[in-house]
This record gives structure tokens, sequence and C-alpha cells, in this order.
């Protein structure tokens, strides 16, 4: 179980894995295409890109720009210390509040429980009366 969430914990990783390859050296956690890497040096400076989740992987993907032709991209597989599992937002909050694309957010499955364990307790009779109530108006100082 992590105690950590999910964003600032693959935040660190993403830096110190940027710091190794802005210093010319291989990532030091995760797993890679050395070949792919080695190319990608040549085309110049790193620069961060996107990240993609699975429930047991993390990819982390860095930009090698070349201004004389193709940008090459670099991936790093990296193993979470617990399954990731996607927590989508309420269907009432979608279609009720926004109208939009609003679909949810990736956490840890401790994080996601607990997460779901404090909406549930919303739930309760004593907890749940209070949210009818005006909200109090806000100031700003």
């Amino acid at each position: 179980m992590s105690s950590v969430p999910l964003g600032p914990y693959v935040a660190d990783l993403r830096l110190r894995l940027f710091d190794d390859l802005r210093a010319g050296r291989e990532p030091s956690q995760g797993s890679f295409d050395p070949t792919a890497l080695k190319e990608a040096k040549v085309k110049g400076a790193p620069q961060m890109g996107s990240t993609r989740y699975e429930p047991n992987a993390i990819h982390l993907e860095f930009i090698f720009p070349d201004p004389g032709s193709v940008a090459s991209v670099f991936a790093v597989t990296l193993t979470p210390p617990e399954r990731i599992v996607f927590l989508p937002v309420p269907a009432w909050v979608v279609e009720n509040i926004w109208q939009g694309d609003v679909a949810g957010s990736f956490h840890f499955e401790s994080d996601a429980m607990r997460l779901a364990n404090e909406f549930l307790s919303l739930l309760e009779p004593a907890a749940n009366r209070p949210l009818f109530e005006p909200a109090a108006a806000k100031r700003r100082e």
C-alpha cells in the first residue's frame, strides 16, 4: 500500500527520470528500449511527454525534438507499488452539474478506497443532513 497519492508519486518519478536523461544517463528505474534511447539521444535534449496508466503499469514518455526531422518519443515503463484504478466521477455530477467531458481520475487502489469510503460516509443520515443547508457565503479576504 502506497502512502503517497498517485499524482505526487508519478511527478517525483518523472523528475528523477528526466534528470537522468538530461544528464545523459539511462533511466535509473523502469524498463525501456536501449536502442530507442540511443537513437533519441542523438536528437538533443529531452522534454517531458505524456503519462499513460494501466492497472499494473505507468508509462512515462519523453520527447527528444529534432528541428531537422521527426521528434523521437522515448518511453519508460514502471511497475507501481500497488494496482492503479480509475476512479470515475459519480454519474450525477457529470449529468447535473457540468454536462461536459469530466470522466474521472486515476488513483492508487488504497486512495480510491479511502475516497470512496469518505463519499459513502456522507450518505449516512447525520452526515448527509447538513448538506441540505444553504452554503455559507464565501468572502474574499
